[in-house]
């Protein structure tokens, strides 16, 4: 039996607060417990097939963990709790808008629909699809079958994610901010009004596994097809050559995958299946991946609207963003070696190896560090001529009220030597004759303003000679 097994990771509005889970393990913990009841009511409202079992969501994070007693099986992975927060369950019958009256065999073969929300804005969905076996039934004309194949797949991973986010993410969350009004489990993915709240509910990308039963007579023309562009950039080999040859059951490198499935599995992820390690590796690399790849876009923006920024209130707000994502960043680099300690030692190979594939380092991890330095000098110098700028302007009017508090006090001091001179009874208060006041009250006024502008002028000449000193 030929399956494809679609994963697409789909960007959605969802955060957890940064260190929610260590801070205090038990409320964490009791938070998700007392909302799965809410959960289960919300979701037999929403559901639009009344006649048939409702939507199901479990809520993962309802175990206290701990850092000890780990490693008690080498069978399964050693975490205390999965790394998504919740995974839920669909029909077909529960997405309408893209399966009511849908009579292709793509749609009609769907067996499975499932979605997994995780940390840092991202929720990954799967389904499973039995393909019609005319696909494989013959080396003849089995390019052009695999091309509508691929074609179609990738529409309806779309169009699957966007009605599973807003007819029943986009509600969850709702319910799980109204029980969160302080802010200590969840916070929004994006501030209100950002333009990147529009990409809410669309996929990142769609992958595509085909899982071939070797014995059809078209396996080995689809294989070679199917997986004919996923071949390193320095090797002439025919990526498909292993797999034909025997040497390895899957190939897993980018974007279109393959699986030889002689056992007929036909995809299916449950415990023991054959290639259940896989599909855990391939979910764990792709929401690492696209974790990433969603603050390296952020950060991109970040860096083009510092390069507009003008007033210094959005200064301060892509100050915040860039702190925030930094953050994000680190916690998901952090969350990588984390669960590498534990996750089941073949799983944690193949992601590795599915991650150095795709250059995950190179290509996602060191941009993203070097646009966060890179960010974070451009805010920093756009800063800086700010403050210069502002120290521009206190200098100015520190200057200007010197050079008239000297004018002011020459006045002063003429008027008061003037008036000692003409009023008898203001010498009482003078034990002797002031040689400097009556030097200045005899001076004219036209000297008064010159010698003041005089030595105006030389303040600004001394002024100009340190700034140009402090500047150099």
């Amino acid at each position: 039996m030929t399956a494809l097994r679609i994963l697409a990771p789909v960007s959605v509005d969802y955060h957890a607060v940064p260190g929610a889970t260590l801070r205090d393990p038990k409320s964490y913990a009791q938070f998700w417990t007392e909302r799965q009841p809410a959960v289960e009511a919300l979701l037999a409202r929403l559901s639009p097939d009344p006649g048939g079992p409702p939507p199901a969501v479990t809520l993962e994070h309802t175990r206290v963990t701990s850092s000890l007693n780990l490693y008690r099986t080498i069978s399964d992975h050693a975490s205390g709790r999965p790394l998504h927060v919740l995974t839920g369950s669909l029909r077909p019958q529960h997405l309408p808008d893209e399966f009511a009256g849908a009579t292709d065999r793509l749609h009609l073969g769907v067996t499975e629909i499932g979605f997994s929300l995780y940390d840092h804005g991202l929720m990954l969905l799967e389904l499973l699809v039995r393909v019609d076996p005319e696909v494989t039934a013959s080396a003849e004309g089995v390019e052009n079958r695999l091309d509508e194949l691929q074609a179609s797949a990738l529409a309806m991973g779309e169009q699957v994610a966007r009605e599973t986010v807003r007819r029943y993410l986009d509600p969850l969350l709702e319910l799980f901010r109204q029980a969160d009004p302080d802010e200590r489990i969840l916070v929004a993915a994006t501030p209100a009004g950002d333009p990147m709240t529009a990409e809410f509910g669309e996929t990142l990308w769609v992958t595509r596994s085909l899982v071939l039963d070797p014995a059809d007579p078209g396996a080995t023309a689809a294989l070679r097809h199917w997986v004919k562009d996923t071949g390193s950039g320095d090797s002439a080999a025919d990526p498909a050559e292993p797999l034909l040859s025997g040497k390895a059951d899957r190939l897993v490198r980018w974007l279109n995958y393959a699986f030889m499935d002689p056992a007929g599995a036909g995809g299916q992820a449950f415990p023991g299946e054959r290639f259940r390690d896989s599909w855990d590796a391939l979910r764990f690399a792709q929401v690492f991946y696209g974790a990433l790849d969603r603050i390296d876009s952020r950060l991109s923006k970040i860096l083009a609207d510092s390069a507009a920024s003008r007033s210094r209130w959005e200064l301060g707000r892509l100050k915040e963003q860039l702190t925030s994502l930094s953050q994000r960043a680190e916690l998901i680099i952090m969350e990588r070696r984390d669960l590498a300690k534990v996750l089941k030692r073949r799983v944690r190979h193949e992601m590795d190896e599915i991650l150095d594939y795709w250059e995950f380092e190179k290509l996602i991890e060191e941009p993203v560090r070097f646009k966060i330095e890179t960010c974070d000098r451009r805010l920093a110098e756009l800063a800086g001529r700010r403050a210069a700028r502002s120290a521009l302007f206190t200098d100015l009017i520190l200057l200007g009220i010197g050079v008239t508090s000297i004018l002011g006090t020459a006045l002063a001091l003429t008027q008061f030597g003037r008036t000692v001179a003409n009023d008898p009874a203001m010498t009482i208060y003078d034990l002797g004759r002031s040689s400097m006041v009556e030097w200045v009250a005899a001076q004219p006024a036209d000297a008064v303003l010159i010698g003041s502008g005089v030595t105006s002028a030389l303040m600004v000449v001394l002024y100009l000679f340190f700034r140009r000193d402090r500047h150099s």
